[in-house]
């Protein structure tokens, strides 16, 4: 008798315990692979692009189509032979959210599983720490409202908030100088969505995540994503063969704590920095002023560079891509670091922590479609 047949009653099948695995190692290869394209595909592209058998492809597909994550969407035309479907995601498998927050306003993104951008909107902006969760909860609740009403329920939501993020409890790290000192947020206070569901981080390591994979950093393995916005909001997003770095509580990267700049305070950088006059709804500085400025952005680069060594250091947010501020902080940079680093400006500008919590929204979504089919 087979090994693995071995106390099986007589007569009974016995179903190999790799079978489920292989089923959704091959659905998640299909999944994958409608993921990374940007039209829909029939069967025999998938299984060439798998290279899976045509047959395991056709029967994962039909499983996909009868549990509503694929969709036959129609014939592929202007092609010799026989007429094949094409299959896309189906509409019901449902949409993405992002909600960013910060000081002066509330936005929100919504896109599909493929990647594409639905919608962007507007929303009143927290009126203090304590505000937080309201102004998220009514922002969602249009969004799914919305999008619920066309058959598209929302799948997974990112949050974006300019605080840091503890890795190992998912809630927001009060500091006393953070943007909503009193604002404690966690995923499992998100309404109406599985916590698994929820992404919550920090707007600086969305926007480094953005800019690695479609802004200025694509195709660097490692760099550091300096970020300046208003009035004493300076971040780092710190990327190291790929992965972002978060720290052991989410602190990675408050550079508004290093000891630079007059002042005895903590909080020392990040208020020397406010003293530049730098905010983005403030009159542009003189030139003495940008010098300033860039040149202690520069030495926080230069400290961020001797200790990690990024590929490339890339200067971003309202204030950071202010004209004229890019050049001293390069040449101090040039002029203070071990070794040449490239500096360059963002490519993203403002979008870019909301293209990256919608991004991660999209990830953790596929990561839900896909486990639910194991």
């Amino acid at each position: 008798m087979p090994e693995g047949d071995q106390g099986a009653p007589p007569g009974r099948r016995v179903t190999s315990p790799h079978r489920g695995l292989r089923r959704a190692t091959t659905e998640r290869a299909i999944l994958e692979c409608v993921a990374a394209e940007s039209g829909p595909l029939t069967r025999a592209e998938l299984a060439r692009r798998t290279a899976i058998s045509p047959p395991a492809v056709s029967e994962a597909v039909r499983r996909l189509e009868a549990g509503r994550v694929l969709v036959a969407v129609g014939p592929r035309s202007g092609v010799p032979g026989a007429v094949a479907t094409l299959y896309d995601l189906a509409p019901g498998v449902g949409v993405v959210a992002a909600v960013e927050i910060h000081r002066t306003a509330v936005r929100a993104a919504v896109g599909d599983l493929l990647g594409r951008m639905l919608e962007t909107t507007d929303h009143d902006p927290p009126r203090d720490g304590h505000d937080v969760l309201a102004r998220l909860h009514e922002a969602l609740a249009e969004v799914r409202a919305r999008w619920e009403a066309r058959g598209r329920p929302l799948r997974a939501v990112a949050v974006s908030i300019a605080n840091p993020v503890d890795p190992a409890t998912g809630r927001v790290v009060e500091l006393h100088e953070s943007a909503f000192p009193a604002g404690v947020l966690g995923a499992d206070d998100v309404r109406g969505v599985d916590p698994a569901m929820v992404v919550l981080d920090n707007d600086v390591n969305f926007a480094a995540l953005a800019e690695r994979d479609h802004g200025a950093a694509t195709g660097a393995p490692s760099f550091a994503y300096l970020h300046v916005g208003e009035r004493d909001s300076v971040g780092l997003g710190l990327v190291v063969d790929g992965v972002l770095v978060r720290g052991a509580r989410g602190l990675a990267g408050e550079i508004g704590y290093l000891p630079l700049g007059g002042g005895s305070e903590r909080f020392r950088f990040g208020e020397a920095m406010a003293a530049q006059g730098l905010g983005a709804g403030e009159d542009a500085p003189d030139e003495a002023g940008l010098a300033t400025a860039g040149r202690m952005l520069g030495e926080a680069a230069v400290a961020v560079c001797a200790i990690v060594d990024p590929g490339m250091l890339v200067l971003g947010g309202p204030v950071g891509l202010r004209p004229g501020l890019l050049r001293h902080v390069a040449a101090t940079v040039v002029e203070l670091a071990p070794r040449e680093v490239p500096v360059v400006a963002g490519a993203l500008g403002g979008t870019a922590p909301l293209r990256g919590a919608l991004a991660e929204a999209r990830r953790r979504a596929w990561e839900g479609l896909v486990s639910a089919r194991g």
